[in-house]
């Protein structure tokens, strides 16, 4: 079965990168949002911008939510 997500931009795929390091470093699951927006903020992103990437990301499929924990699916 082919991957149904959307295409991302390369600064989407940026913070998905960023994201997936920082969880496997952390030897979790999960990160809180609030956690992620911090996280990218050190990596020199504005906050507004990495709120409204990890939502279009949330959108495309390429992170859910459950509570207020960001999870990263597996990729195909």
């Amino acid at each position: 079965m082919q991957n149904s997500r959307r295409p991302i931009a390369p600064a989407e795929q940026d913070v998905l990168d960023h994201l997936e390091a920082y969880v496997d470093a952390a030897d979790t699951d999960s990160i809180a949002r609030e956690t992620a927006i911090a996280y990218l903020t050190e990596q020199g992103l504005a906050r507004a911008d990495a709120s409204d990437i990890i939502e279009q990301l949330l959108l495309k499929g390429y992170l859910y939510e459950v509570g207020e924990k960001l999870r990263i699916p597996p990729r195909w």
